[in-house]
């Protein structure tokens, strides 16, 4: 005589293989998540080695220069410390050309942390080819990297590593820093607790040149 399954051996077996479903499910959604958590900090990490690595550059060949008859205004190196760590920088330098893009020649840069609309901190980029002597106008930021927490700059003169720098009005030498460090630290995945450092330290070849 062939004797089928009761009722309650039928739930039971169906709530066993829930939860073995859940489990797996868990487990699955946990990967995925730590995998796309992972493709997202893999992300930031390349942009701000990108950024850090196309400031540096940039700063390798600043220079600064007084008004003459070739040249109507004088530039301006400016690096000045802020609130919440986030220090602004401001100088002009040489761009190299790119095939397919803009020709090489001289350009005013900065670099600055602002919130946008949702109040997330990003670091942003500028560049004017219209060097007019006002560093905080022209050109129009973009983004290079959010949730920043830090980016500070500070400007070697010989002696000691100063926070704040600007040409104008600075009559000793050397006018222009001999070196700059960066250092810039952001969230990680856009969260609280773990946070990512690079930092950089450049030498300002014009300064370098400029003093015995």
């Amino acid at each position: 005589m062939r004797r089928g399954f009761t009722l309650l051996e039928v739930l039971l077996a169906l709530t066993l293989m829930a939860l073995v479903l859940s489990l797996i499910q868990g487990a699955y959604s946990g990967a995925s998540r730590s995998r796309a958590l992972s493709g997202a900090e893999s992300r930031e990490v390349h942009a701000a080695t990108v950024a850090l690595d196309r400031l540096a550059n940039e700063l390798a060949s600043a220079f600064t220069s007084t008004a003459s008859p070739f040249r109507a205004r004088a530039t301006r190196f400016v690096a000045a410390s802020g609130f919440d760590g986030w220090s602004t920088l401001t100088f002009v330098t040489r761009l190299p050309s790119l095939p397919g893009s803009l020709p090489g020649g001289e350009a005013e840069v900065g670099y600055l942390v602002e919130r946008d609309g949702d109040g997330v901190p990003r670091l942003r980029r500028r560049e004017s080819r219209d060097l007019d002597g006002d560093p905080e106008e022209g050109g129009i930021p973009y983004e290079v990297l959010p949730h920043v927490s830090r980016f500070e700059v500070r400007c070697y003169d010989g002696t000691e590593w100063l926070e704040d720098w600007d040409t104008e009005g600075r009559e000793e030498e050397p006018r222009l820093p001999l070196a700059v460090s960066v250092e810039v630290a952001w969230q990680a995945g856009g969260g609280e607790e773990e946070e990512r450092i690079l930092r950089t330290s450049t030498p300002l070849y014009r300064a370098q040149k400029a003093t015995p």
